[in-house]
């Protein structure tokens, strides 16, 4: 116990005697401390201000141009120094101008005393934050004791001292990479716009040798005329070279495609003619063989303009092509080419008929169907839902009363966006035989379902309709949405059975929808 007791008073007493001779590091006296700052030369956060009388002559403030006095209220004050080793440069420059100064020091920009400024620096060393010089150092011994204590090396230890260092090595070696890199893509670039400025400059001369011939065939010429003439007898129009060359038959295809969608009647028999004398047609089923999705669009847009009928038997194998573009374009080229009523080539199609297909599919339905009558109940039996969907919407738009058995056929398999087409189509139609349809899917648990039913049971409905509505409407509770419909459809069916609904009730909706549907203002909203 004696024996631990003395350990920690030695050990206080340690703590205390070096902590005493840290802070005795810090001389007391002004003189004795201003030598101990100016030997540092540097302390962290510790600078000083001179300050001159304010009575000073102001051609010598002038010439002290490098302290950067200020004027204040007590005199002048230069700017903040933290360089000590300019401070005796500094006296010897007031006292040879016969300047009264006097010296302030700084600690972090704020002014301080000397005890303040001794204790600041004390804290400094006993923290461990600054390290003290008590001699000035020779700075050749400085450099004898670091080459001592570091091993002599050949500096030449390979042929090469570019290798030698592999870390310069590497990374002389990436900018070289990028330096290469770049001037390639320059080059590349470059090479790329020479190329495309030499197709251009081309596509524009073949433009202006096509207009003047193509218009001379057109006008001057008779469809039979044009027709006994061979390909020698296209020389005199379009030279040998040209004929033969692939740029100039594009520039010459664009040219009587976009004429073709332009005329009409005998100018058109005439541009197919020209087409097909010239042997472009055979250049637009080279196309198809192109592994360029692109190319193979632009031959099927080629074989639906110049109506070439040849080529459906390998356009139909396009039809279910992977590629949205070119399974587009087949589509609607058979459409507007096939001379059968047979749409088994859409039947078949694996992939799902996107909206902008389905509107661009109608438009050439609508136009070809005055001509020939197409087989659309074919569609109903294709294992892809979208097509059935298409095919439900067909019958609707073209007015096919016909085709409605057919509908109901499908109806009871069908699903939920199926029925929601069928049920339109039924009212729109006028389908009064297919009530029973209608009233199965008032009766559905799907929202969609049961607001497309009550609002073709509003015009086609019948008493079972009104019973299985008003049944609902007490039983049941609703969206805002579906609940309308039902009051809607009840209102147009049976008028007393809807004020049996909706009169002295305290439901605010039901109040308002009451007052919605018997405004005649807001009959179609």
């Amino acid at each position: 116990m004696r024996r631990k007791l003395l350990l920690t008073f030695l050990f206080i007493g340690l703590g205390s005697f070096l902590a005493s001779a840290q802070e005795n590091l810090v001389p007391k006296d002004s003189a004795e401390f201003l030598k101990f700052i100016l030997l540092q030369k540097n302390v962290p956060g510790l600078g000083y201000k001179w300050k001159i009388e304010k009575s000073t002559n102001q051609a010598t403030i002038d010439s002290l141009n490098t302290f950067e006095f200020s004027k204040t209220d007590s005199g002048y004050y230069s700017k903040v120094f933290d360089d000590f080793d300019l401070l005796k440069i500094q006296e010897n420059e007031l006292i040879e101008d016969s300047v009264a100064w006097a010296l302030t020091f700084y600690v972090f920009s704020s002014p301080s005393t000397l005890s303040a400024t001794q204790e600041y620096v004390a804290n400094l060393i006993r923290n461990g934050d600054f390290q003290p010089v008590f001699e000035e150092s020779d700075p050749r011994e400085d450099l004898v004791a670091l080459a001592q204590k570091a091993p002599y090396s050949p500096l030449l230890k390979f042929k090469l001292l570019f290798i030698s260092d592999f870390k310069l090595f590497i990374v002389t070696g990436i900018i070289v990479f990028f330096f290469v890199v770049s001037i390639g893509m320059i080059i590349f670039m470059i090479f790329l716009k020479l190329k495309k400025t030499k197709r251009d400059n081309l596509l524009q001369e073949y433009e202006n040798r096509i207009v003047d011939p193509l218009t001379s065939l057109l006008f001057e010429k008779e469809l039979e005329e044009i027709h006994a003439m061979n390909t020698v007898d296209f020389y005199e129009y379009f030279s040998k070279d040209d004929i033969n060359n692939q740029l100039f038959k594009e520039v010459l295809i664009d040219n009587i495609i976009g004429l073709n969608k332009k005329m009409k009647g005998e100018f058109k028999g005439k541009l197919k003619l020209i087409y097909q004398k010239l042997g472009l047609d055979k250049f637009s089923l080279e196309m198809l063989d192109s592994p360029k999705w692109h190319k193979v669009t632009e031959a099927l847009v080629q074989i639906n303009e110049m109506d070439l009928s040849e080529a459906l038997t390998r356009v139909e194998k396009l039809a279910n092509s992977e590629n949205f573009h070119v399974r587009s374009q087949a589509v609607a080229t058979l459409l507007n080419l096939s001379q059968k009523a047979d749409l088994t080539f859409l039947k078949d199609q694996s992939f799902p008929l996107s909206d902008w297909q389905q509107m661009n599919y109608l438009r050439i339905i609508k136009f070809v169907n005055n001509f020939k009558p197409l087989r659309i109940e074919v569609l109903f039996e294709s294992t892809n839902p979208s097509i059935r969907v298409f095919a439900i919407k067909l019958v609707r738009m073209l007015g096919r009363v016909d085709l409605i058995g057919h509908l109901s056929n499908i109806s009871q398999e069908a699903s939920e966006e199926e029925k929601l087409e069928i049920l339109e189509t039924f009212e729109v139609l006028g389908a009064h035989m297919e009530i029973h349809f209608i009233n199965d899917c008032l009766q559905s648990e799907h929202e969609k379902v049961a607001w497309y039913a009550a609002k073709a049971a509003a015009t086609l409905g019948d008493t079972a309709t009104v019973d299985i509505i008003f049944k609902r409407l007490n039983t049941g509770s609703y969206s805002f949405k579906l609940k309308k419909q039902f009051l809607r459809a009840l209102y147009h069916l049976d008028k007393l059975k809807f004020d049996q609904v909706t009169l002295g009730k305290v439901d605010p909706t039901t109040v308002q929808l009451r007052a919605h549907i018997l405004d005649p203002m807001l009959s179609y909203v």
